[in-house]
């Protein structure tokens, strides 16, 4: 039976480790930690007020989530893939986003469509604001409501997994804004098909919306070197 202590301190050392967790991840999403930065412990301790072991854990489950590579005698360091692996990750990612958008045709709730349509809407939007990080957060509301409308949790989960792998390099891309404008164009023809729930026309064009995502990724991987 765990003592009052035991009781008090675990709590506290998981809400830690979870924040650090949260906090280094959104930093690397939002490029503050850029690939291949080394993430010392004992920096990462001071800066947050912490012990070495919260920041040791919090590390570790990214690791787990392919956000940082844990390396022998240099330790953790934020995830930088090759360019092989940048376009495997973005294949994958066209494929099972493809069965997404077939399974949300075929499975999709009125409520389902009208979010989906509304959140269309919302990217339209977002690109006359010109505002990048208004425009990827409308993108993620646009896609997760896909997602939700095909209704398999696994899938949902798979997606969010690698599309956070992706998020330093679409973050990039998106920054450029003649590939807004034809992300919205492909948008424009996802949107239609999932309207007439064609499940073959809105897989096929999400495969090419992520491809062509894809194209300017490959340009960007050379151009960092990874």
């Amino acid at each position: 039976m765990l003592s009052e202590v035991e009781k008090g301190t675990r709590p506290d050392k998981a809400t830690q480790t979870e924040r650090l967790t949260q906090e280094l991840e959104a930093e690397i999403l939002n490029g503050d930690l850029s690939p291949g930065q080394r993430l010392d412990e004992m920096t990462l301790a001071e800066r947050f007020a912490v012990s070495r072991t919260p920041v040791r854990e919090a590390l570790r489950i990214l690791a787990t989530s392919g956000l940082v590579e844990l390396q022998p005698r240099i330790g953790a360091v934020v995830a930088r893939p090759t360019v092989s692996e940048v376009m495997e990750i973005f294949e994958l990612v066209g494929e099972l986003e493809a069965v997404a958008s077939r399974l949300a045709c075929e499975r999709m709730t009125d409520a389902h469509s009208l979010r989906i349509a509304e959140a269309y809407k919302e990217c339209c939007e977002a690109v006359c604001s010109k505002d990048v990080s208004l425009y990827m957060d409308c993108n993620d509301i646009f896609h997760r409501a896909i997602h939700d409308a095909a209704d398999n949790r696994a899938l949902s989960g798979q997606l969010s997994q690698l599309s956070k792998r992706l998020t330093p390099y679409r973050r990039f891309i998106t920054f450029r804004p003649e590939r807004r404008e034809k992300a919205e164009k492909e948008h424009e023809m996802l949107a239609c098909a999932l309207r007439e729930r064609n499940g073959e026309a809105a897989a096929l064009a999400m495969k090419d919306h992520v491809r062509m995502l894809a194209d300017d990724a490959l340009i960007l991987a050379r151009s960092l070197k990874l």
